[in-house]
């Protein structure tokens, strides 16, 4: 089974505020402020949040000060708690600003793109309808409100807000995405299709855009086109540009702007710009633990494994339980092949973390690399029952189970993922395989495995699932149809200039035309070789 772990490019949330430090409302119908607790972060941040504060300090201060002076004031030292990801004084600010000045549209805005920050998707919503009322001309808005909607899962809602988005600028990538996204969930798929060929003419970067083509195509049953898109996947997603929300970049500075720069650098998967950025974070402020872990995370990405493993271990020797960096040396160890070493990182990974899934799997999978099958099976039986549609982590526990000759085992485990996620392709594979190859023959079920491999034939016209309905007619001993499908698996290897297959298929002809009874026998099972 092929690694289903990405790097971790961000540290766990730290606490933002003390309680001890509150500036208090000055006038009626104000809201006290909680000031952060800036005393670890780096010298010229602390300048510059600590001036932010001072200048609101001295005009709250001042009872003369003009109602949308003092607006201006919260609303700019808002941005600038936002620029830093200090959510919590920011909404705080923003919330002054726009009782102080109602009819400003940028406050109620930033204020619920905070709480989309931060997925509170409620609060984000209500404010983001509220800036609606102040504004209906700007394009980001629609799109927020459309992509809120989704995740929601409200598409009447969604689609109405990207079509308002689509008036005010007919050229907007994220709004088509958005409009392909609903059109595929309702099973249009003409519409889909339309919408995101649209949307990927518009921005060609955004390989995420290649997925959702796939499954459109795949809806129609152009299974080329489907499968050409999906080659083309990747993880850059759509972004519409924000003015208000983009700006904030400008107001940060110190090693937090080197760290901004490098996300974004990193999420466009521009991978060198984003170490470099990262390397300009560590040198104004080396002991910055997300500075450490984003490098390696972009340096992992430019195949420079050696120089990432230094980096999380830099973490550990500034945090010596730091998880995210636990983590990711397990996955990098474990792909130079240094499995011991990985084991360590992930056990401490799993102890400090036991809620982390994604360090659990990785977890059983090098302990099954190991041979320690024993101890992965726990890990993995843990992880499935957890998380029942990670459908690697059960077909890494079946492969166990198979290996151990636990065969009834194996087959319970594959009936209850197939029931829990139906759409789980090699789930319903390899349950077909074991239906029908299991060596203990009381187990089998050719009926069953037929209905499941016709079923995964009928999406894909793989030749491994052809050959697996084959099988299934072999067992039930129709032996003369299975010939008959083996024969058309043939022919179209041969069109398709696959002489390798074709000598095993011929093999596989041979013995449903000569064979009686032609169905399975034990040597033909192997959970090395497992169908997907």
């Amino acid at each position: 089974m092929a690694i289903a772990a990405s790097v971790v490019i961000a540290p766990r949330a730290t606490g933002q505020t003390n309680q001890e430090s509150v500036l208090p409302p000055s006038r009626p119908g104000l809201s006290a402020v909680q000031l952060p607790d800036i005393s670890s972060l780096e010298p010229d941040v602390r300048e510059h949040l600590t001036w932010a504060q001072n200048s609101l300090v001295a005009a709250l201060k001042e009872p003369a000060t003009a109602d949308n002076r003092l607006a201006e004031l919260y609303g700019l030292t808002g941005q600038i708690y936002q620029a830093y990801s200090l959510h919590v004084p920011a909404r705080e600010c923003y919330m002054n600003a726009s009782r102080l000045a109602p009819k400003d549209f940028r406050w109620v805005y930033l204020l619920g793109k905070s709480y989309e920050r931060e997925g509170n998707s409620p609060e984000a919503v209500k404010y983001l309808n509220a800036a609606l009322q102040l504004r209906t001309d700007y394009l980001p808005l629609f799109v927020s409100l459309g992509n809120i909607s989704l995740q929601l899962n409200r598409p009447d809602d969604a689609e109405a807000n990207f079509k308002r988005a689509l008036e005010i600028n007919e050229n907007s990538a994220a709004a088509h995405y958005g409009l392909g996204q609903i059109a595929t969930s309702k099973r249009s798929y003409p519409d889909a299709v339309k919408y995101l060929e649209r949307a990927l003419a518009l921005a060609p970067e955004s390989n995420r855009l290649h997925y959702a083509l796939a499954m459109a195509y795949r809806g129609l049953g152009k299974l080329e086109q489907a499968q050409a898109h999906l080659a083309l996947s990747g993880t850059v997603g759509v972004r519409v540009s924000d003015s208000l929300v983009d700006g904030l970049q400008d107001l940060v500075k110190g090693a937090r702007l080197h760290l901004i720069r490098g996300r974004t650098a990193l999420e466009a998967r521009r991978f060198s710009e984003a170490a470099d950025a990262f390397r300009k974070a560590i040198a104004a402020q080396s002991d910055s633990i997300p500075a450490h872990v984003n490098l390696g995370a972009a340096l992992s990405q430019t195949g420079d494994l050696p120089g990432a493993i230094a980096q999380f271990e830099e973490v550990l020797r500034l945090d010596r339980n730091h998880p995210d960096a636990h983590y990711n040396l397990g996955l990098l160890l474990g792909q130079l092949n240094r499995h011991e070493q990985a084991l360590k990182h992930l056990q401490n990974a799993v102890t400090d973390g036991p809620s982390d899934l994604n360090a659990r799997f990785l977890l059983g999978q090098t302990l099954l690399k190991l041979g320690r099958l024993d101890e992965a099976e726990k890990e993995l039986s843990r992880l499935v029952e957890a998380a029942p549609s990670n459908e690697d982590a059960l077909l890494d526990l079946v492969t166990i189970l198979l290996r151990r000759k636990m065969y009834g085992q194996a087959l319970e485990a594959l009936e209850k993922g197939h029931e829990r996620s139906p759409q789980n392709g090699r789930t319903t594979v390899t349950l077909a395989f074991l239906l029908v190859a299991s060596p203990q023959y009381e187990k089998r079920d050719g009926q069953r495995a037929l209905k499941l491999a016709q079923g995964a034939y009928e999406t894909t016209r793989g030749v491994n699932h052809g050959v697996l309905v084959a099988m299934a007619l072999g067992e039930m001993g129709r032996c003369d149809e299975a010939a008959a499908w083996v024969r058309k698996l043939a022919d179209k290897a041969s069109e398709q200039r696959q002489p390798d297959l074709l000598v095993k298929l011929k093999a596989e002809l041979n013995r449903y035309e000569r064979e009686r009874p032609c169905r399975p026998t034990p040597e033909m099972f192997s959970d090395q070789q497992l169908p997907r």
